[in-house]
């Protein structure tokens, strides 16, 4: 299989480090007015497909799908587009073009529930969510006498998405003993330091910042961990949760559109709760620190299967070679 990137760009300020190995090709266009600068897309885009003329074209950005559609028109080649969306639609400019696609690469049944919104047909759907990697070390939990350790890994959103101002009003209403470890970064970053001094629950809150390798320093620093915590108002397919599970911690997590509702079994692997409802996240909270609720960390990765790389990988060009021979 032979693979090449093509990007629609502003300018020429995007890190191209990662593309190092990677063979691609780019479409400048700085105009304002969006009509011509999507035109110039189109053109350089049609050009490239002359040349090129793939069997397939994958549009990872939605306004994609619809510079795609008219290139190949415009190129008189044929191919098949697939989109694939890694963001919620509903929270997306220009989600209507997704329908420029022929078919479509849903990376959670929430995001495929969004697309056939749009008139979609289910049969042009295939959920392949996000791969994961098999982990051979289990983060246990503290010891029974200890403090309940929790854990955050993201963005620091302090409403918005990621909602940290929930995390910390939840954890403020509980009781028992906790805490509280967050890694990573993000332009809430001082507004959240400051809610929790505000909260007075600074003392809890160990910080780490932005790191390169999170799961080393959760494995090397932090050592045991009661559950992973994520109170988002909305994700595309939140990985940090995969990650955690794979080394067996479980996960408390909002119901939010998409993403954990297809990871988390209630019970087994963590709990839900309908994003907002900051009584029922309480509640959740309070039942694992008492001890009331117990995970048993070392089954946890099984309950993950189907999203572990070798499995992923099976499904991903099943949906799309099956697509290919209709």
């Amino acid at each position: 299989i032979n693979c090449e990137m093509f990007f629609f760009c502003r300018n020429d300020k995007m890190d191209k480090a990662w593309l190092k190995e990677i063979k691609y090709a780019q479409s400048f266009s700085n105009i304002k007015l969006s009509f011509l600068r999507r035109a110039k897309h189109v053109y350089n885009f049609s050009q490239w497909l002359k040349e090129m003329s793939p069997d397939i074209v994958i549009c990872i950005d939605i306004i994609s799908c619809l510079y795609a559609n008219k290139a190949r028109k415009k190129s008189g080649k044929q191919f098949t587009i697939f989109s694939w969306p890694h963001f919620s639609l509903d929270h997306k400019k220009h989600a209507e073009c997704i329908t420029y696609a022929d078919y479509h690469l849903a990376i959670s049944s929430g995001i495929k529930e969004q697309m056939m919104a749009r008139g979609i047909s289910a049969q042009n759907i295939s959920v392949v969510y996000n791969p994961v990697s098999i982990k051979t070390i289990i983060v246990p939990p503290p010891e029974r006498d200890k403090p309940a350790v929790f854990l955050y890994v993201g963005r620091l959103k302090f409403e918005g998405q990621k909602r940290v101002k929930d995390l910390f009003d939840g954890l403020t209403r509980t009781t028992g003993e906790w805490q509280l470890h967050i890694i990573g970064d993000g332009s809430d970053f001082e507004k959240c330091q400051a809610y929790s001094r505000e909260l007075g629950i600074e003392q809890r809150v160990i910080w780490y910042g932005w790191q390169s390798a999170p799961w080393q320093v959760v494995q090397q620093k932090i050592k045991n961990v009661t559950a992973l915590l994520l109170t988002s108002a909305f994700e595309g397919f939140p990985m940090t949760l995969l990650e955690a599970m794979s080394y067996g911690i479980p996960c408390i997590s909002s119901d939010c559109m998409s993403g954990p509702r297809d990871m988390i079994k209630p019970g087994l692997n963590g709990e839900l709760y309908t994003p907002g409802a900051i009584d029922d996240f309480v509640g959740h909270l309070n039942r694992v620190i008492s001890g009331e609720v117990k995970y048993q960390h070392d089954i946890i990765p099984g309950t993950i299967e189907r999203f572990y790389d070798v499995l992923y990988f099976k499904n991903f060009n099943n949906a799309i070679f099956s697509k290919l021979q209709k």
